[in-house]
């Protein structure tokens, strides 16, 4: 059922997108937007989980997008790792980009320093880029079985995710970013209690040469665990380019209160290529 409603939802973006619309156009090919300029690599890659990207894959270029990270919470006392969580974006269309979550190994600590792991399912989704609107880029995107975040409360198993990005960039070498989504999970702990909850983020990106970005967010859950409260949590990460077909990112993130006996924290380090 929620794939049906997945499907749904995502034809009629796609039907909604067809639809000859001559400003958009332009913005996405003859004249390409400042924030996501160009399409370059540096522009649409959007890995890194601190930093949120409007932008969307190329028309016909594949983008594969990968990171290993390492968590703990300070309250809870659990651990995890993630690899490879990687992303395969595609561009199916200017305006549409289509998306696989393959699937990770999860290793988490269980009692007495027992090791539990386990195999994520793969998720899938879509990104549609929805134009330019007084210098702003918008797009919006769905995915089901998304992968955990690395500052998720580790009892969670997500069902789907849903955001709608906005990217403004009012210099050159200066990128802010915005989403507003709605995040739907069970929880394993809780007799996969079923929860919905409305999420944003905020983000700014600078590059501070030809090789080198920096990157902040700040992001909200309202329900961060069943039972839980709202958490709030920051990462920063930095973007190496190596090459015009590869970065390299490297990211620290923390949970700033507690939530459902969880403040996690994590770093991680991952490549982009194209």
């Amino acid at each position: 059922m929620a794939m049906r409603r997945f499907v749904v939802s995502i034809t009629l973006l796609l039907a909604f997108v067809a639809a000859p619309t001559r400003h958009a156009d332009a913005a996405t090919s003859n004249h390409p937007t400042t924030a996501c300029a160009g399409r370059t690599l540096r522009a649409v890659a959007s890995r890194t989980h601190g930093k949120v990207n409007a932008c969307i894959a190329t028309l016909h270029r594949f983008i594969l997008e990968t990171t290993y990270y390492q968590n703990a919470s300070r309250l809870g006392g659990t651990a995890l790792a993630a690899f490879p969580e990687a992303r395969i974006r595609y561009g199916l269309a200017p305006r549409i980009e289509a998306f696989v979550d393959y699937p990770s190994e999860i290793a988490k600590s269980g009692d007495r320093g027992t090791g539990v792991y386990f195999m994520t399912g793969a998720g899938v989704g879509a990104k549609v880029g929805l134009g330019e609107f007084h210098g702003a880029y918008f797009s919006l995107s769905g995915e089901e079985h998304p992968p955990l975040s690395a500052l998720a409360n580790t009892a969670i198993v997500p069902d789907s995710l849903y955001n709608l990005y906005a990217n403004w960039s009012p210099k050159r070498s200066w990128l802010l970013g915005a989403s507003l989504g709605s995040y739907s999970y069970t929880q394993s702990n809780n007799g996969l209690a079923h929860v919905v909850t409305p999420t944003a983020a905020f983000s700014i990106s600078h590059d501070l040469n030809a090789r080198y970005g920096i990157t902040a967010e700040l992001a909200m859950q309202s329900v961060a665990a069943f039972g839980g409260s709202e958490q709030t949590t920051g990462t920063i990460g930095i973007q190496r380019v190596v090459n015009p077909r590869l970065i390299f990112s490297f990211e620290l993130g923390t949970a700033f209160n507690a939530s459902a006996g969880s403040k996690p924290h994590y770093l991680g380090f991952g490549f982009t290529f194209r």
